[in-house]
């Protein structure tokens, strides 16, 4: 059997075979995408459609896989490009002194930081409350999108992604979806429950208002 080397071109991020007659062959192409969650706009959403608490979220152990599935699935028109997961990065807002709840919270994604793909963020929060009834309110997110914001474009700059998947309906993202997309040349593909300018202006998306409470989509799965 002929002897072969394999190198990987870091820039095109193209595998080639060179064969003992010196021809060289593309055999595969990887597209590598990252995912960027904007925790509570994506956890309102998802619990107002399902009908759920907060605390019953239990979709992140296989988001990673289910996207990347997504991804080959539905935007891949060939049989040699193959999607690798390069990280997700999840940002939620957390008060300078946190609560009894929003200790449940860290707690919860410190189990998932590093694991599975995910990389935790955290950005501030102000106006948490309890209600007449005395249930605990959390306040507003501050400096989460500005976090996620900064994350895609140092992404795209230093060449870390080709595409990537962003959790979030808000029109806060456009400039940054444009930016991306057209200064740097990479897709992002938004997934939300509606349709939205950010919807409008990314490359393509998945319509998580057709998913169940599993976020498969029915024809999802590979």
């Amino acid at each position: 059997m002929g002897s072969m080397h394999k190198f990987v071109c870091l820039n095109c991020v193209t595998i080639y075979i060179k064969h003992f007659g010196g021809e060289m062959d593309t055999i595969g192409k990887i597209t590598r995408v990252s995912i960027f969650v904007d925790y509570d706009n994506f956890a309102i959403s998802y619990c107002k459609k399902h009908n759920i608490k907060e605390d019953d979220i239990s979709i992140w152990d296989n988001l990673c896989e289910l996207f990347t599935a997504y991804y080959q699935t539905h935007f891949i028109n060939n049989t040699f490009e193959v999607v690798d997961h390069i990280g997700t990065y999840l940002c939620v807002g957390l008060s300078e002194y946190l609560c009894k709840e929003e200790r449940v919270i860290k707690q919860r994604f410190q189990s998932l930081d590093r694991k599975k793909g995910f990389i935790i963020k955290y950005g501030g929060r102000v106006g948490s409350y309890r209600d007449k009834a005395g249930n605990f309110k959390l306040g507003k997110e501050k400096g989460v999108d500005a976090e996620i914001i900064c994350q895609m474009l140092m992404g795209a700059f230093l060449d870390h992604y080709d595409a990537c998947i962003l959790m979030s309906d808000d029109s806060d993202y456009l400039p940054v979806v444009n930016r991306v997309q057209g200064y740097f040349g990479k897709k992002v593909i938004q997934a939300g429950f509606k349709k939205s300018k950010l919807r409008e202006h990314s490359y393509a998306h998945i319509p998580l208002e057709l998913a169940n409470k599993d976020l498969i989509i029915s024809d999802l799965k590979q």
